[in-house]
């Protein structure tokens, strides 16, 4: 009951801080480009936008599979070209485009939108996009930075933003070797260096479809890398598209918040017939609505009424719009100071319709009052570990002095992918990281920042309002991981004999070769005897693995094989990992022969054998079951399911298989507590453990029997027990199945669009 109070009382706080954060949303629109300008006259720096798409062989219908062949994507870039057109406040919008695949190419360069013909041009130059063959985003991004930045210098008089939109991963030919495609992947984040240095934020979009769930590298490597671009370029972030049908939203999302207006759910999505009528609220205290009107018919007339009834026009004062019916299928209406209360949206013709609206709220007129400061933040930091910021305080933007009043309260959200990870509130009691009370320097303590690039926003807030913000970017690292793959726990061995040993380094879900091992710092092992001196094993290079043998002791006893790794990664954090494998020395086992009498002895000489072996039995089997008693009190379980990505011929895939909660299972077997595959006759032994943090884990391990060979990992034979992470790919014969956590559901829900879908070529579905 304790347990589940605290557990109670941890989860309501983190309602409570959520609650506050979307409060404190509409305030802080501005928090994008140094603010946003209302209408009312403050200054506000135009935007050059570079729209990078996908053109590549996989975006089209391919053999029955393909990720955009109907070119939604082309109209996601069209509402970039009505949305930023219509901004008033940044007159001097511009907007251009890449098609990449093999090749890049500027179809459109950076083009003024203050005049219908001019985003017309744009409209037409990627309206026929064409096959591109291959994907090499690396080269796009290379034009994108020479556009932006001739001779490395930036135009201070313009704010840079690239969209990067792609499908999977880089498709080269010839298809490099592994030592290739990572000094591709180290150019690709060194270019994506420079981009952070010039103040350019990337956004990226990952578009999905069959092919790519099924690649393990998409799933394990190359989303992973689209969300470190974003999280290196702030304020970018990562979107990831399900289907076609998301990039509209996903697009409207980037493009209202590059406007600095608060946008949300479509306020309008509906099928017309004929004609239709739709009440919009227009709350007080705005300085700028805007309606985004979608429709899948460019012949679907739009009307749009003030509260008190009168049309709303083109040449009116404070009002833009960009878009005409029978021509576009966006049309955007930008009102300025609108009138509080319901407007009226009139909707004619026949098609879908979907309209957002976005919202900018009046800015304070006077110059922000307050600075917030925080100590240096290392730009790496270990992942999974508990990270101390220390050095905030918030100082008065005009004297210069430290605010140490007790209404002051500092929270702090570590951000991954644009998704928030972590929220704590800064301290100032003289505990823990914090120096001293009350002193007006603030600290932190962060736990386990998730591995990748991480935006930790600070924001002060003095009496519930917030009057400073501060974010400071860094990476999270996941340091080198021993594997001891062989000798297995409990094994036992005769005295002298050999045994030998077999180790391999992780890193990040990769792994590392022996030569990046030895460059990165030293691995030992050694055996120790319970009263012997400690035997050393020499281990070298052999494939993949680093190898070695030694010696068991001469006679018989416990024996601890202990590994242990030592170094430094690239980025100049220290690690120390240690493996310890428990075993025995035992001597050979007695035939049964020899456990005869001696001749002469009589048959029932030694009557006390059976009955003390029966005792010892019961008393084992009593002591066995207290102990099995002892561990399901605190087992761990399964968790989790397995998504069917591919299945023999008549078998349904895109399923999942929820695992049992139970401690163990077998994947491809039958009877209670199996998860049974039809037609499939290798099977995989699951397990739950538990972390020194009290999490599940789950193990997966071949069954008795198999060799390994006919299951594989992540497109590795499981030779021996692993732990499966989340997006893990199990391939058993003819089906492929993705491991994936339920303690990352939240995180994948809050990447998830609306659920209700719009088919843009004509209907809602």
């Amino acid at each position: 009951m304790i347990k589940r109070f605290r557990r109670w009382k941890r989860t309501c706080l983190l309602i409570l801080l959520g609650l506050l954060f979307l409060g404190l949303a509409l305030c802080a629109v501005a928090a994008f480009l140094a603010g946003r300008a209302s209408a009312q006259g403050i200054e506000v720096v135009p935007l050059d936008v570079l729209l990078l798409i996908d053109h590549s062989d996989s975006m089209w219908d391919k053999g029955g599979v393909g990720s955009d062949p109907g070119l939604l994507r082309v109209q996601a870039a069209n509402l970039f070209v009505a949305y930023l057109g219509v901004d008033a406040a940044r007159g001097g919008n511009r907007l251009g485009a890449v098609h990449f695949g093999g090749s890049s190419e500027t179809v459109a360069p950076l083009t003024l939108l203050d005049s219908a013909e001019r985003r017309q041009a744009i409209r037409d130059a990627i309206a026929q996009p064409r096959r591109m063959g291959w994907t090499d985003p690396l080269q796009a991004l290379q034009l994108a930075y020479e556009t932006f930045f001739p001779q490395g210098r930036r135009d201070p008089a313009r704010r840079p933003v690239v969209l990067l939109l792609t499908d999977g991963k880089p498709e080269l030919v010839p298809a490099p070797s592994p030592a290739g495609r990572d000094a591709y992947l180290a150019g690709l984040r060194a270019l994506v260096e420079r981009f952070r240095e010039q103040g350019c934020p990337i956004f990226t979009v990952a578009l999905s479809n069959e092919a790519t769930d099924r690649d393990p590298e998409i799933q394990t490597i190359y989303h992973n890398l689209w969300q470190e671009i974003a999280a290196r370029t702030p304020p970018a972030e990562y979107y990831e598209a399900r289907t076609a049908d998301d990039l509209l939203p996903i697009y409207h999302a980037i493009v209202a918040r590059l406007a600095g207006a608060a946008a949300d759910l479509p306020v309008v999505e509906t099928d017309v017939e004929g004609q239709a009528v739709y009440s919009i609220a227009v709350e007080g205290g705005l300085a700028q609505v805007t309606f985004v009107i979608v429709r899948s018919d460019p012949g679907v007339e739009v009307g749009l009424l003030r509260p008190d009834g009168t049309p709303v026009r083109a040449g009116d004062p404070g009002v833009q719009r960009t878009g005409d019916a029978g021509a576009t299928r966006e049309e955007v209406w930008a009102v300025t100071g609108p009138q509080p209360g319901r407007w009226t949206l009139e909707l004619r013709g026949r098609g879908t319709v979907l309209v957002w609206r976005d919202v900018v709220p009046q800015a304070s007129a006077r110059a922000p009052a307050y600075t917030l400061e925080v100590g240096a933040v290392p730009p790496y930091v270990p992942a999974g570990q508990p990270l101390d910021v220390a050095g905030i305080a918030v100082r008065e933007a005009s004297s210069g002095e430290m605010v140490a009043s007790p209404d002051l309260r500092i929270v702090a959200e570590v951000r991954r992918a644009g998704l928030p990870e972590t929220t704590a509130l800064a301290h100032d009691d003289g505990r823990g990281c914090d120096a001293a009370a009350r002193d007006g320097r603030f600290c932190v303590a962060l736990p386990d920042p998730p591995a990748g690039a991480c935006t930790l926003y600070l924001r002060a807030l003095l009496d519930g309002a917030e009057v400073a913000r501060h974010e400071v970017a860094f990476e999270a690292v996941l340091l080198p991981e021993l594997e001891v793959v062989s000798p297995l726990p409990g094994a036992s061995f005769q005295p002298a004999v050999p045994i030998g040993v077999s180790v391999r380094v992780w890193s990040g879900g990769r792994l590392l070769d022996p030569r990046e091992v030895a460059a990165q710092g030293t691995l030992s092992a050694s055996l120790h005897p319970s009263s012997a001196q400690a035997i050393a094993v020499p281990l070298v290079a052999a494939g993949e693995y680093l190898a070695g043998r030694g010696a068991a002791p001469g006679s018989p006893g416990p024996l601890t094989l202990t590994v242990r790794l030592r170094g430094q990664t690239p980025e100049g954090l220290p690690f120390e990992d240690v493996a310890q494998v428990p075993l025995e020395v035992a001597l050979p086992a007695v035939p049964a022969s020899a456990e005869r009498p001696a001749q002469g002895a009589g048959r029932g000489g030694p009557h006390w054998i059976l009955p003390l072996a029966g005792v010892a039995g019961l008393a084992a089997a009593a002591g066995a079951g207290g102990l099995v008693v002892r561990q399901r009190r605190g087992q761990a379980r399964l968790e989790g399911g397995l998504r069917v990505l591919a299945a023999p011929p008549g078998q349904p895939s895109g399923t999942v298989l929820d695992l049992p909660a139970a401690p163990a299972a077998v994947l491809g077997g039958m009877g209670k507590g199996a998860v049974p595959l039809p037609g499939e006759a290798g099977r995989v032994v699951l397990r739950a453990s538990r972390t020194p943090e009290g999490d599940s884990e789950t193990w997966a391990a071949p069954a008795a029997g198999q060799d390994g060979a006919g299951v594989q990992l992540n497109d590795h034979p499981l030779d021996t027990a692993r732990r499966l992470w989340d997006g893990d790919v199990l391939a058993l014969g003819a089906y492929r199945l993705r491991y994936e956590s339920l303690r990352q559901a939240s995180a994948r829900r809050a990447r998830r669009r609306p659920q209700r879908r719009v088919d843009w070529h004509g209907g809602a579905r």
